[in-house]
């Protein structure tokens, strides 16, 4: 494979597949469905999990992001546990689970109550970094 070169990633016309080409000699191409790409991200973010290095423990505050504004999301007890289970539907890469233990639930829902009411930060605890 050419390492100056990417892979060219081209949505159909009716926006139903992907292909992505690799610029190897001869070129070679995947055609994927959506349901294909899903399994696709989720298999290699699986597998990102593993990689070293890992992504960062803790967020900085403050960075720009690109942000899903306003994402359906769900919240459930767990049957076994007793933690908050909570699904957030991201656009790009469907419902994406977490499970909370108690004290990160109250902490996180503490924090969103402050954050709606608009209180200033010096009248209650800094956020808090899980």
């Amino acid at each position: 494979m050419n390492n100056s070169e990417e892979p060219r990633w081209e949505l159909d016309d009716e926006l139903k597949t992907l292909s992505i080409t690799f610029p190897t000699d001869p070129p070679v191409a995947f055609v994927l469905d959506a349901d294909s790409l899903s399994k696709l991200i989720d298999s290699a973010g699986q597998i990102r999990a593993e990689m070293p290095p890992p992504h960062q423990e803790t967020w900085k505050g403050g960075q720009m992001v690109n942000a899903v504004l306003d994402p359906r999301w769900y919240s459930e007890p767990d049957a076994l546990l007793g933690e908050s289970l909570l699904h957030i539907r991201d656009p790009r890469f469907g419902w994406l689970h977490y499970a909370l233990p108690r004290e990160s639930a109250r902490a996180l829902g503490i924090l969103l109550v402050h954050q709606a009411d608009d209180v200033p930060d010096d009248e209650h605890e800094q956020p808090r970094k899980n």
